[in-house]
Order: structure tokens, then C-alpha cells, then sequence
């Protein structure tokens, strides 16, 4: 009888311990998705403001420094696997209301607070805005395969020129 129960005892003390080791791997890969967020908005924000959307987003061919030399809107995120086909095959993306290197007021997005006059001129427009904004919402989102399954960890936020 006492040799069932110290197995029962064991076992559960066992199950904790995987438990609580797995919940400290989701922990620590969270905190690394939301570092590297941190860390992306910060690099959006020194940049120069006017150049934010064309060197953060999809398209290669509106690069201020010429085609394919900014870092666009996929980036790395080391330690944490991507999942199976995301964009660029790495676990960042940058997300603006846009359509390649065209930057629309009119875009469907209430989580970035969408549609909105970017360009403050008092009207929401089907115009390209890419070469007048003065403020530019932003969502940076990291997708990883881990521990507990697919994960996924998102920040929108709002960047201004004024």
C-alpha cells in the first residue's frame, strides 16, 4: 500500500515538473516574440519618418536606397522557429494598410484604427498616401512554431511625423 502511494506521489510530483518546465518554455519564447516586436518598432521609429513605409514594407522597388536594399516588412527572430510558410520563411512581419508600395486612408482595419485620414488633410480618400503621410499605423506581428503549438504574439501601434 505505501509503495502505491509513494508512486501516486511521485508521479504527480513528476507531471508538475514537466508542466511547470513547459510553461517556463512558452514564457521565455513569448518574451522573445514581444523583444523582438520592441525592437522592430523601436528600429521604425529612428528611422527617418518619411522613409518608415518604404523601407518597412513589402515591396523591394520603392527601397529609398535603391530596389531590395531595406530591410522590408519580414524580419528574423532568432530562437523561435517560424511557422510552416510564413512570409519570407521568418517569424516577423511588419503590417501597414497598404497594397505593396501604395499606403491607402481608406483600408478596412479597426485594429490599427482604420480607415483614417494619414495624411491629415481632413478627408479618408482611395488616394496613395505612401509619399504624404504624417502619421502611419503600424502592427508588427511574430507567428512561431513552439513549444505549446502555433503562436502567435501581435503590437499595433501608431507612428507620427508631427
Amino acid at each position: 500500500m505505501s509503495i502505491a502511494v509513494m508512486v501516486v506521489g511521485v508521479s504527480a510530483l513528476a507531471s508538475t515538473v514537466v508542466t511547470g518546465s513547459a510553461l517556463n518554455q512558452v514564457s521565455h519564447e513569448t518574451e522573445v516574440a514581444r523583444k523582438a516586436i520592441q525592437t522592430q518598432i523601436d528600429a521604425m521609429r529612428s528611422t527617418n519618418f518619411a522613409q518608415v513605409f518604404a523601407t518597412y514594407n513589402v515591396s523591394g522597388a520603392d527601397d529609398p536606397a535603391g530596389a531590395n536594399t531595406a530591410p522590408g516588412a519580414n524580419f528574423a527572430v532568432a530562437g523561435l522557429t517560424p511557422v510552416v510558410g510564413a512570409p519570407g520563411g521568418v517569424a516577423g512581419r511588419v503590417i501597414f494598410p497598404s497594397n505593396g508600395p501604395q499606403l491607402f486612408e481608406n483600408g478596412a482595419d479597426t485594429i490599427i484604427g482604420m480607415p483614417r485620414d494619414l495624411n491629415l488633410d481632413a478627408a479618408v480618400d482611395a488616394l496613395d498616401h505612401a509619399a504624404d503621410y504624417m502619421i502611419l499605423p503600424v502592427r508588427v506581428r511574430v507567428q512561431w512554431q513552439g513549444a505549446s503549438g502555433q503562436r502567435t504574439i501581435e503590437l499595433s501601434t501608431q507612428l507620427s511625423g508631427l
